[in-house]
């Protein structure tokens, strides 16, 4: 007899202690995940820190951790943390055990594999009593974003418009004569314009001098990424890994050029994620700020077109004053390319072309951004 007391009163605290965690597992639990640095470069490797605490006296026996994270955020093997990946994302289990009062801390190596804006909105937290009768579920809001810039090309890598064309912007720097900058006088020379004479130094020397005039840095430059892969493709990219490429490029140039002081622009028949879908216009700017405005925009890019690029080019080229410099990133070189690269001409603009060459091997279809 007394042995059936024994297994009702049993019965009976494990429906007590199954109710208990029923209500109260996941009650004072907190749980927090951050990147070690908000945006890094394609190719390195940071680190993803989770923070869990139990802040009650009551433990937690078993604590199950999900998530879904883009596949190209590759974790290392660690003890307690589980990775399924499928074609486009992963699934991450971690598994805690919580004392009363405890805190967790783990840290979890990630190679950024590719360039994109990675969010991570939420998570799913599942605890129960140490027998496993009852679970209880929750999600808690996370909000974590991620920057991957495109990594850089070295110089030589580039498929250069010309040979030395890089390496001459910083030496040329678009120089032209400013005409309201005066800054002396010189001695008359064939070609100047006679609106340039300086006539009272003239007849003071005796012999024709003209105005001295200050140079500026009078054009800027403009990065053109076109993401049509063929003069006929629409919306949807059809060769990523070939524009994923270009965007390198585009990262690589905007980058020296504006380290070398040159004013740089991006415009791109693309569109960023968590935008509205128009196309990518950054107009010139220089300093260290502006670069990080164009990664950013160049690291949020997706593939898919707004529009073509050479009804973008020509637009942008007539509705400019002053002289601009483009170069054009693209894969071909259509007809439509061709007749807005020399209306822009027409209008005083210089235009470049840099060539995205087809990829060695086989091309990735993936996504820019998770």
């Amino acid at each position: 007899m007394a042995f059936h007391w024994m297994v009702l009163y049993g019965l009976i605290v494990l429906f007590v202690l199954a109710r208990v965690y029923e209500k109260r597992a996941l009650r004072h639990v907190t749980y927090e995940r951050h990147f070690s640095r908000e945006a890094a470069f394609e190719g390195e490797t940071i680190e993803m820190v989770e923070r869990i605490a139990n802040r009650k006296l009551l433990p937690v026996p078993w604590l199950k951790l999900e998530s879904v994270m883009s596949r190209h955020l590759v974790f290392g093997r660690q003890e307690n943390f589980g990775v399924s990946r499928g074609e486009l994302f992963q699934h991450h289990i971690s598994l805690f055990s919580l004392r009363p009062y405890r805190r967790i801390v783990r840290r979890h190596r990630v190679r950024l594999a590719k360039r994109g804006w990675y969010r991570l909105e939420s998570v799913t937290m599942t605890a129960g009593d140490p027998f496993g009768l009852v679970r209880a579920a929750r999600k808690f809001p996370v909000s974590l974003t991620l920057l991957v810039y495109p990594r850089a090309v070295p110089l030589h890598e580039l498929p250069l418009p010309n040979h030395g064309w890089l390496g001459e912007l910083p030496v040329r720097r678009w120089i032209v004569e400013d005409p309201f900058l005066a800054s002396g006088v010189r001695e008359y020379q064939a070609g100047d314009p006679p609106n340039a004479v300086h006539w009272k130094a003239t007849a003071r020397t005796g012999r024709l001098q003209v105005h001295r005039r200050e140079p500026t840095a009078d054009h800027r430059l403009v990065i053109c990424l076109n993401l049509e892969v063929t003069e006929t493709m629409w919306k949807t990219v059809t060769d990523p890994e070939r524009i994923e490429e270009g965007i390198r490029y585009a990262a690589s140039v905007a980058d020296y050029a504006l380290r070398h002081g040159i004013e740089t622009g991006f415009l791109c028949n693309g569109w960023l994620a968590g935008g509205p879908r128009e196309p990518v216009h950054i107009p010139p700017a220089g300093g260290a700020a502006h670069l990080t405005d164009l990664l950013e925009a160049m690291a949020k890019l997706e593939l898919e077109t707004t529009g073509r690029m050479a009804w973008l080019l020509e637009r942008e080229a007539e509705r400019n004053g002053a002289s601009l410099d483009f170069l054009l990133i693209t894969c071909h070189r259509g007809e439509a390319l061709r007749q807005a690269a020399a209306r822009a001409e027409s209008l005083g603009h210089g235009v470049e072309w840099m060539f995205i060459p087809e990829p060695k091997g086989e091309a990735v279809h993936a996504p820019a951004h998770a």
